[in-house]
């Protein structure tokens, strides 16, 4: 009899940080896994565990990036017209 293993919820942060960084490259690395970090303590703040709400902090954390990855090229477009 094999027993079934759970997913270990710090490895799936990790792996969905180490994702998410690769995606949004243009992100500094610590930008992105503070969105992360902080995704997920948002996501505990509902009582569900970190496995549970991976989906919901992926979300999350991807809307903080798209946010922090527009206002970066803004300000990109601002400093190269001015």
């Amino acid at each position: 009899m094999s027993a079934v293993r759970r997913p270990n919820p710090l490895t799936l942060v990790l792996d969905l940080t180490r994702r998410l960084a690769e995606e949004f490259d243009s992100v500094p690395i610590p930008m992105v896994t503070r969105a992360v970090r902080s995704a997920a303590e948002a996501s505990q703040l509902f009582g569900e565990d970190l496995a549970a709400s991976l989906e919901t902090i992926e979300r999350i954390a991807r809307e903080d990036l798209v946010a922090v990855r527009e206002t970066a090229d803004e300000q990109a477009c601002l400093i190269t017209a001015g």
